[in-house]
């Protein structure tokens, strides 16, 4: 610790002036009391005098007028043994020493004083006095006095010394007293003091001074805390110094790694600074440009280094002058490059530069366009595919609506038994046909993304026991038994697409009792509890349907659910069918919101599980209009124009309509029902879709054109066609059509349209 002179501390400063204050206070003090002492002491001595005086001069007045010198003598000495005299002498009128005692006679007397004087340079200290002897006013002799003053000059001397003493003593303690105090008040500075210089000498973290309720502690508690903030900030500092070694290191990582990806990549990278002169630019953007120079133009202008360096400059230079950020360059040589641009700013927003990409797209583009041709050829094909289906689906159904149609014709009349078992066999084996079709058309509409589900509402008890129904007939010949049970309470109002709920546990009953032949099969129908977050009107709904059949083998439990596939090669030539049934009832499960899964052991029989999320509606909500078939007598007085081409089904649609109590007038294509049109009014139009000189569609908008000029009421227009498709659907309502029903269609679907219909319109 570098030493200091006390009279820089303020400690010592303090003291000093203190003591100088005393001192000089002191000594003054003692002064004027000396002084005062010493002008007592001179007054006593000069009253003294005044009062011995005349006292000796009464004494001395008749001896010296008788000339009794021998009495003046002893006067004098007698006299003279009184305390403090130094000596008498007694001079005449003659001024001749005639007595003196303590006095050296023949020695000169001294002169008389004004004032008595302590202190004298040499000799003894006295005072002398001279008091005329005088009797009757005549002046008889002067009688002197020598007053010994050395008693008081002792006296002084030793008040003076005492008093210095005293002085010395009080500045002493006083400075002891100061010292102490000025320590107790300064205290803390010193502490201060020693812990500014320990960190000025680099400890930025002293140990704390003391505290104190007066100011100087209130100093150091300020000081103490301003200590723990600069320690606080220190270690914050510290974390920081160390978080930014440690980010400069990653970022160091970072930059090498960076470096080195840029240097492996195919992009060719340039990186510019504001004023568009490269900071970097990597292999990949050299080798791209085919620079003829190994040495780099990083810190060269960027608008001049490449096309210095570089084969093909033109191309690149009038693509920079149009400053597009991105773009496209054909070189010479046949390569295709893509130039984009990024502009760099830092968290101000200030721009740092431009980060320019390259990339040679000659392969890519090679392949998009090889890709482009084989999707428009994938393309081509689905609508050579879609236009197939749709033919096929036309042309099938056609006759299929005719096989049909004559056959419920021909049992409904009075035939003998031989017959009847024939055409009924005639009649399974065209349902059968039309299944396999149905099965076709719904694959290829799921998938290809077309087939969407429809919703209303249904009672869920007799919608399983009608499904049930269809089936029973199939299990009761082949003597199995058939029931279903409801395992826990169900909802009893649902809304959801009842005919593609149907269509899956259709699939699924008709597999059981086709690959059950003893024992029988169980359906089963419960409601799982609900999940987090469904909503409160959400039924999740479980079909289980269990068999006693042949089972599926657990190598092939995996594939039963795909495409074109069976269990066994055998079934399809044993049982028949598709191998899409399975397939089509997995996806509507998925479009239900459910799933569709299966346990099964090989002669044991199998468990489909087919889940379905449908919306619970209340018990009391109103129930849809029944579609039931119009019956003869509902029937008449009603005016049918059926459009169609087809002879056979010309014939199947009069007699069906007719035998329901319709009028019925016919018209060959659209041109004819048009002419027909705007002689008589319609209640309902059946119209097929594709027939010769005007098909359907145009047919239908025509008529609507028609009904808006002469502001006639719309007639509902049914669309009556083999086409089967949701596209088909979709432009016949596009068209104007008011419904749709496919062939071949059953006699209850038709009167259901009709019924449907003819009471909306009235």
């Amino acid at each position: 610790m570098r030493f200091h002179p006390p009279w820089r501390s303020i400690r010592g400063r303090m003291l000093m002036v203190a003591l100088a204050v005393e001192a000089t206070m002191l000594t003054l003090l003692v002064a004027n009391s000396l002084r005062l002492l010493s002008g007592h002491m001179t007054e006593q001595a000069a009253d003294h005098v005044a009062q011995l005086t005349p006292v000796l001069n009464a004494a001395l007045v008749a001896p010296v007028a008788q000339r009794d010198y021998a009495t003046v003598q002893a006067i004098l000495d007698e006299s003279r043994a009184v305390q403090g005299i130094d000596y008498l002498a007694l001079v005449d009128a003659s001024g001749r020493v005639v007595a003196e005692s303590g006095w050296e006679r023949g020695r000169a007397l001294p002169t008389p004083d004004r004032e008595v004087r302590l202190f004298r340079e040499g000799g003894i200290p006295r005072f002398n006095a001279a008091t005329p002897i005088t009797l009757a006013g005549q002046k008889l002799g002067t009688l002197h006095v020598g007053l010994n003053l050395s008693k008081i000059v002792s006296a002084h001397r030793q008040m003076l010394r005492q008093g210095v003493l005293i002085a010395a003593f009080e500045v002493l303690l006083s400075a002891g007293l100061l010292a102490l105090l000025g320590y107790w008040m300064t205290r803390h500075l010193a502490a201060l003091t020693r812990a500014s210089e320990a960190v000025a000498g680099g400890n930025l973290t002293p140990p704390p001074v003391d505290e104190g309720p007066d100011d100087v502690g209130r100093l150091g508690a300020a000081f103490n805390a301003m200590s723990r903030a600069v320690a606080e900030r220190i270690g914050e500092l510290t974390q920081a110094r160390d978080l930014q070694t440690a980010l400069s290191q990653e970022a160091e990582q970072e930059h090498a790694r960076m470096l080195a990806l840029l240097s492996v990549m195919d992009l060719g990278v340039v990186f510019v600074d504001p004023r568009d002169r490269i900071l970097y630019e990597n292999p990949a953007f050299r080798t791209m440009w085919r620079m003829q120079t190994v040495e780099a133009p990083a810190g060269r202008p960027f608008a001049k280094a490449v096309p210095e360096f570089c084969v093909w400059h033109g191309a690149w230079k009038r693509l920079r002058e149009e400053e597009a950020d991105h773009g496209e360059i054909r070189l010479g040589d046949g390569r295709i490059l893509t130039q984009r641009s990024h502009l760099a700013v830092d968290q101000m927003g200030r721009p740092l530069g431009r980060l320019w990409l390259y990339e040679d797209v000659t392969e890519a583009r090679g392949i998009a366009q090889t890709l482009l041709e084989a999707k428009e050829a994938a393309e081509q094909g689905s609508r050579a595919k879609a236009s197939f289906l749709a033919t096929m689906s036309h042309e099938i159904r056609t006759p299929m609506n005719g096989v049909l149609g004559m056959t419920d014709l021909a049992l409904a009349g009075d035939l003998p038994a031989e017959q009847r078992e024939q055409l009924g066999w005639v009649k399974s084996s065209a349902e059968s046909l039309l299944t396999i079709l149905n099965d076709i058309l719904d694959f290829s509409k799921i998938d290809a993304g077309h087939l969407d589900l429809e919703s209303h509402a249904f009672d869920l008890h007799p919608f399983l026991s009608g499904v049930l129904g269809l089936q029973a007939r199939s299990a009761e010949a082949k003597g199995i038994s058939l029931d279903w049970e409801a395992i826990g309470p169900l909802p009893v109002r649902v809304l959801g697409d009842s005919v593609r709920l149907g269509q899956v546990l259709n699939n699924l009953i008709s597999n059981a009792i086709k690959f059950t032949s003893q024992g029988g099969v169980r359906v089963a129908a419960s409601q799982e509890p609900r999940l987090p977050g469904d909503p409160a009107d959400r039924a999740r709904l479980v079909f289980s349907v269990v068999d006693s059949g042949l089972g599926i083998p657990e190598d092939k439990l995996s594939h039963i659910f795909s495409p074109f596939a069976q269990a066994d090669a055998s079934i399809t030539r044993k049982y028949g069918g598709t191998g899409l049934g399975l397939a089509i009832a997995k996806q509507l499960a998925d479009l239900m919101g459910g799933s569709l899964q299966v346990q099964s052991e090989l002669g044991r029989g199998s468990t489909f599980h087919f889940r379905a999320v449908l919306q619970i509606l209340a018990a009391e909500a109103p129930r849809p209009i029944s579609e039931a078939p119009v019956t003869g007598t509902s029937g008449l007085g009603a005016c049918v124009l059926l459009v169609e081409d087809t002879p056979v089904n010309q014939v199947l649609g009069r007699t069906l309509l007719e035998k329901q109590g319709f009028q019925v007038v016919l018209a060959e294509d659209g041109l004819e029902a048009l002419a027909v049109f705007r002689r008589q009014p319609f209640d309902i139009i059946l119209m097929d879709m594709q027939m010769p000189n005007m098909d359907g569609l145009e047919a239908t908008m025509r008529i609507r054109d028609l009904e808006r000029s002469e502001g006639r009421d719309p007639v509902p227009i049914i669309a009556l066609t083999a086409n089967a498709m949701e596209s088909d659907r979709n432009r016949c309502m596009r068209a104007g059509m008011d419904g749709f029903l496919a062939k071949p269609f059953r006699r209850n679907d038709v009167m259901a349209v009709l019924g449907r219909f003819l009471r909306q319109a009235r």
